[in-house]
């Protein structure tokens, strides 16, 4: 049957907000510029004013942020990098692409997030960086983590993909590595219509690097100093991006409204994922953890609420990068368990109290 309650709702948001994104193609057409023009350059500064850092630079993707990203913080072959096998495989597809080796360690079971301790036994004399994954707008215990980076000479990275609008300590995730990458993949929380990503880093010899990077290396003269990459953020997706990025914290107060409804509804009766305490995260995903989960979710489907499961195969399970042997207890067990539910901003109190109606009736049974 037809979704009632669809996970997600790109189509209609799109629609909704067609004149103005019209308005936007029209003015870009006329400017004439569709490459490193002025709404580009307006997003940037908007961008980086509201992650609390010095340089914003939009790219392609969100993949081709960390990738440039990593890139420009000098990571390459010789490098081990330390990340979570409970991410999208860009993830580590991106450390790969720089010619890194990522080194996986387990996620802490109470936020998914990379467990510091797990992090900690992974260092080795050839660890060059720690990427950490903002799971679903969630971090683990962050101080910890610059503690760890401090004392072992590490860099941090931000894989800040789902965590636009969070906050640690009440300052923006993104702000506190060397370099973060952000995506704006049609469904994440400030959405282009298409592709899109940026990368932002308050160290002004990254920021020129990026610059170079992202643009076949080449630097203000006009040559070509290093193997760079053709990853620019066009003018039309920008101009779309600065026409959403104003809605944002409304956007963001809503989801944490409808997290605090679910909160509310199942406490005591299901595993609800959580950020660590000092995390306000702005609640890109809502995930439930279930022995029951496939049960669940076709019960769900079958009464019109569609879900979501990130991720069903944890990255060191995937083929590409199997290794016999290799085991992450937490992660393993969330690929197993773990079921998204609706938080769209969109979705209506009515539409929620359905979800949540049916979620209780199911593990009750």
């Amino acid at each position: 049957m037809s979704s009632r309650i669809p996970f997600y709702d790109v189509a209609r948001i799109a629609d909704g907000r067609a004149d103005d994104r019209c308005a936007d193609l029209r003015r870009v057409l006329a400017s004439g510029r569709f490459v490193f023009g002025p709404e580009l350059a307006g997003f940037e500064r908007e961008l980086a004013r509201l992650v609390g850092v010095e340089h914003a630079f939009g790219v392609k993707s969100g993949t081709d942020a960390i990738i440039l990203g990593l890139e420009a913080l000098g990571i390459g072959p010789g490098d081990e990098v330390i990340t979570t096998p409970f991410t999208y495989i860009a993830t580590v597809e991106a450390i790969v692409r720089t010619g890194a080796v990522p080194v996986l360690a387990d996620v802490a079971p109470a936020t998914l997030c990379l467990d510091p301790d797990a992090c900690a036994a992974a260092v080795t004399p050839r660890t060059r960086a720690v990427v950490l994954v903002h799971l679903f707008g969630h971090c683990g215990n962050l101080d910890r983590f610059l503690a760890l980076c401090r004392e072992r000479d590490l860099l941090l990275f931000e894989d800040a993909a789902q965590a636009l609008g969070s906050t640690w300590q009440d300052r923006p995730l993104g702000s506190f590595g060397a370099a973060a990458s952000f995506s704006f993949y049609p469904t994440k929380n400030l959405a282009a219509l298409g592709d899109a990503g940026a990368v932002v880093t308050p160290n002004p010899a990254a920021a020129e690097r990026l610059a170079q990077l992202r643009r076949h290396g080449r630097d203000d003269s006009g040559r070509h100093v290093r193997w760079g990459w053709n990853s620019r953020l066009d003018e039309i997706q920008a101009a779309f991006l600065r026409r959403a990025l104003p809605g944002l914290a409304a956007d963001t107060a809503r989801r944490r409204a409808l997290a605090a409804r679910y909160d509310a509804a199942f406490d005591g009766v299901v595993t609800v994922l959580q950020p660590a305490p000092g995390c306000d995260s702005c609640r890109h995903q809502y995930a439930i953890l279930t022995p029951e989960r496939d049960r669940l979710r076709a019960f769900l489907a079958e009464r019109g609420v569609e879900t979501a499961c990130y991720y069903p195969t944890p990255v060191h399970r995937e083929p590409v990068l199997a290794r016999a042997g290799l085991t992450f207890r937490n992660a393993e067990r969330a690929a197993r368990e773990i079921l998204n539910l609706p938080i769209r901003p969109s979705l209506a109190d009515t539409e929620q109290d359905l979800v949540i109606e049916l979620v209780l009736e199911s593990v009750r049974e």
